[in-house]
């Protein structure tokens, strides 16, 4: 999850809305529903207010944020859902809350909010006291107020006449404690029953659900009883719909266990369904199909009560050997200097400019696509790889080496950013250095980035930008330069000895021989510099989690023990190519391709990460 969302979640839904955004709600035209509320409270409110609304999301207990206010009696007691409403619909930025209504960057619709409402009132009423209410309100209040609470019941008279309770004019602004107050013994005459206490807050808690359908959460664990899992398999490159294909379907729990494998074939116009039962509303379901070697997938997807039907797209592609389509759209170097050494990331965005997939000069993935070279006496080698976001990073432990450097044993598949490369490497340093390598393929834009700490970067083409300040002691220089073409190589030179060094913790420690401070450029500073230092930290911060397993985890997406390598489709996140990566290291562990101890550290790197990106 990116850093804006995050801060966006770490709030509650429920706080004082900020003066002058507050509105009045728009009544909903039929009674909000609970479980369409629940599904997708689950979707976009639990990770702050926890599955259960206690909460204990998983964003919250992670930054230590300030905790929202559990839904419990308290809270259903004292609560007005005209607040409630305009508190989704507005937020408060004050708390880190976004608005989810038609200001928000996705909203949700006027419906789908008064449904979250439904939601809380869902999970904040056990559902015995909901049953306990019933009880009460049909032996004390029926037979005034109807059965479902219109004032019509056989007794009802005109002077005057029972409160109609299933209009939301009536609810949406009173809380359970001003109904309570207004319906207890002596303050009606009409209500002269003998009750207690506990007996009327249910009959109260009862009565409200006729303004809302009231859904007991344990629903949403139900299994949807039928759905159907659709869509056409094209081809991109030709625009061919592809018949008589084998297409398969798996279904994960949310531990990441493959539950489910079904298999299908397109009809004469590419068409493929699957009819599933009895599916537990938590799994995620991909498809996928083997074209020409490869094995292409479709984005991730999920079932709901609501929605029954899944569409899952398919895209495969011809292939390509032709290099000269593929170009890096931006390339930062971002240099640390830690201990006795220069700590080098360069980040490369990739492009591939044409409708195939590119599969390495041979045409066989395993013996190299992307290439990039390292300078001379570079050590500690490690490569990382994501795709269509620069979130998350997983090991490429499946590079090789070449007569001109390393490539990826991965096909490359078409688009704008179709790969984003971490490499990493360190070079012995002591007061100034070269540093200096080809690259492969046509590069836009090119940035250095390095901390503010006696070294600079020196001689033509580099130009020097603005500082940026990253917290409190953290400024990094910044330089920049004209593209390259395809075979030419990025060069700059380092001068100065640094002031500040890490040590092998990445703690902070003063260099002995300092040198002077540098003069730093008022020029705006590059935005690709900036997006150069956020990765960059973000990796940093993220190595502690990782440096238990990415030594031992290769890649499963495209190694020579596993099946033809994984392409991912146009607009796909990290989680859709982690499940590829469990699908495809299952079925080279079921073939026996792999042995089962390396094929269970695999599995459980992947999980875990796909686990830190689905709870974020």
């Amino acid at each position: 999850m990116s850093g804006f969302v995050l801060l966006a979640l770490v709030a509650g839904l429920f706080w004082r809305v900020p003066a002058g955004l507050a509105q009045d709600p728009v009544l909903p035209d039929t009674p909000p529903d609970g479980l369409s509320g629940l599904e997708l409270y689950a979707e976009r409110c639990a990770n702050c207010h926890g599955p259960a609304g206690q909460g204990d999301g998983a964003l919250i207990l992670e930054m230590g944020g300030q905790a929202p206010s559990p839904f419990d009696e308290t809270y259903r007691r004292a609560s007005q859902p005209s607040v409630m409403f305009n508190q989704i619909t507005n937020g408060n930025l004050q708390v880190g809350m976004p608005p989810f209504g038609p200001t928000s960057s996705n909203p949700i619709d006027d419906a789908g909010r008064w449904n979250l409402v439904a939601a809380v009132y869902s999970l904040a009423t056990p559902p015995e006291d909901i049953t306990a209410g019933q009880a009460v309100y049909e032996a004390s209040c029926a037979a005034c107020h109807g059965d479902a609470g219109h004032g019509d019941g056989p007794e009802a008279g005109n002077d005057p006449a029972p409160t109609d309770l299933a209009a939301a004019a009536y609810w949406f602004n009173r809380s359970n404690e001003t109904v309570f107050t207004a319906i207890a013994p002596g303050a009606i005459a009409a209500h002269e029953y003998d009750l207690s206490e506990d007996d009327l807050w249910r009959a109260v808690d009862y009565s409200r659900t006729f303004s809302y359908a009231y859904a007991d959460p344990v629903e949403l664990t139900r299994p949807i009883p039928a759905g159907i899992i659709a869509g056409v398999l094209n081809n991109g490159t030709t625009g061919e719909l592809l018949a008589d294909t084998e297409v398969n379907l798996r279904a994960f729990t949310p531990d990441f266990t493959q539950t489910l494998v079904l298999t299908t074939t397109t009809d004469a116009n590419g068409n493929f369904r699957f009819d599933v039962v009895d599916v537990a509303p938590d799994w995620v379901f991909l498809a996928s199909a083997g074209y020409n070697n490869l094995s292409f997938s479709s984005g991730a997807g999920q079932l709901s009560r609501n929605q029954t039907t899944l569409d899952l797209p398919l895209t495969v592609y011809e292939q390509s050997t032709d290099p000269s389509a593929l170009n890096i759209d931006q390339l930062h170097v971002v240099l640390e200097f830690v201990e006795d050494q220069l700590q080098v990331s360069e980040l490369y965005v990739i492009n591939n400019d044409q409708d195939a997939v590119f599969t390495g000069p041979t045409g066989n993935p395993a013996e190299g696509t992307i290439e990039v070279a390292l300078p001379a006496g570079a050590e500690n080698l490690a490569f990382q790889r994501s795709f269509g976001s620069m979130e998350n990073f997983l090991p490429a432990n499946d590079f090789i080496p070449t007569e001109r450097g390393w490539a990826d044993t991965l096909a490359l598949r078409p688009g704008p950013g179709a790969l984003t490369l971490l490499v990493r490497y360190t070079l012995p340093y002591e007061s100034g250095m070269t540093v200096a390598h080809p690259l492969f393929y046509e590069t836009a834009t090119s940035t250095i980035i390095l901390p503010d700490s006696g070294v600079e970067i020196t001689g033509e083409p580099w130009l020097q930008q603005p500082s940026q300040q990253f917290g409190q002691d953290e400024t990094f220089l910044n330089y920049s330069r004209a593209g390259l073409a395809a075979g030419e190589a990025i060069a700059f030179q380092l001068q100065g000895r640094p002031r500040v060094v890490t040590d092998a913790s990445g703690a902070a420690t003063v260099n002995p021989n300092p040198t002077t401070d540098l003069l730093i450029g008022s020029a705006a500073l590059l935005l690709a510099a900036g997006v150069g230092i956020v990765v960059w930290r973000t990796w940093r911060q993220r190595q502690a989690t990782t440096a238990g397993w990415e030594a031992e985890v290769e890649s499963t997406m495209a190694s020579p023990a596993t099946p033809a390598a994984v392409v991912v489709p146009d607009q796909a996140q990290n989680q859709d190519e982690l499940l590829r990566a469990i699908a495809q290291l299952d079925d080279a562990y079921e073939a026996g391709q792999i042995g089962e101890d390396d094929y269970r550290t695999r599995r459980a790197a992947l999980k875990a990460q796909l686990a830190a990106i689905w709870q974020g």
